[in-house]
């Protein structure tokens, strides 16, 4: 085989995978992990059956494989925007609206979610999202600790500070799956950014 023809395959089988990664979110977004099936996902990505078994021989595998690129998407987007703020395209108040805009309006929370509820009573499951959820909380750390600095860490460490964020967004994306409220929100992600302004603030240019 040609090296042409090597790259046009890995190419094809790249693409494959991105098929049935997408479909497996979409599925879970739509109809919730315990009606996901290995069948339902490879109809959405409109491959075969042989082509979904060859990559991801299970649900198991497309389930971790499609957790572990949300998590890595999620993640990568989150320092980007860290980076903007570290750098002055965008502000303090316009880090936190986007934040919480990827959590409420995109598609990895939501799936994520499903997921995670479906962990709880699967161990082995659990098993395999447990170092993939640790491996997203270092990335968010290490992104905290580029791009916040705390007033007083013997108070309220930057740290503890931003995963304190973290949470209180993932509960409230929780909470609008039932209230979507617009104003509800904006006053709850207005006291939340007044609180965090007084424990801390944005990396200076140098510093």
């Amino acid at each position: 085989m040609s090296t042409s023809e090597r790259r046009t395959q890995e190419q094809r089988s790249a693409e494959t995978r991105k098929l049935l990664l997408a479909a497996t979110v979409r599925s879970l977004m739509e109809v919730g992990y315990a009606k996901t099936t290995t069948a339902g996902i490879a109809r959405r990505a409109g491959v075969s059956r042989g082509a979904q078994t060859h990559h991801f021989p299970d649900k198991m595998a497309l389930i971790v494989s499609a957790t572990e690129e949300m998590f890595d998407n999620f993640a990568t987007g989150l320092e980007r925007l860290a980076a903007d703020l570290r750098e002055g395209p965008l502000t303090y108040d316009g880090f936190f609206d986007a934040v919480w805009a990827d959590i409420l309006e995109g598609e990895w929370f939501y799936s994520s979610l499903e997921i995670i509820v479906a962990a709880r009573g699967d161990a082995e499951l659990r098993g395999h999202l447990a170092p993939l959820i640790l491996d997203l909380h270092e990335r968010f750390e290490l992104t905290w600790s580029h791009t916040f600095v705390a007033a007083d860490p013997q108070i309220v460490t930057a740290r503890v500070a931003l995963n304190l964020m973290m949470n209180v967004f993932r509960g409230m994306a929780v909470q609008a799956v039932l209230r979507r409220d617009e104003e509800y929100f904006r006053e709850m992600l207005a006291a939340l950014k007044a609180i965090l302004a007084i424990h801390v603030r944005p990396v200076r240019p140098g510093e």
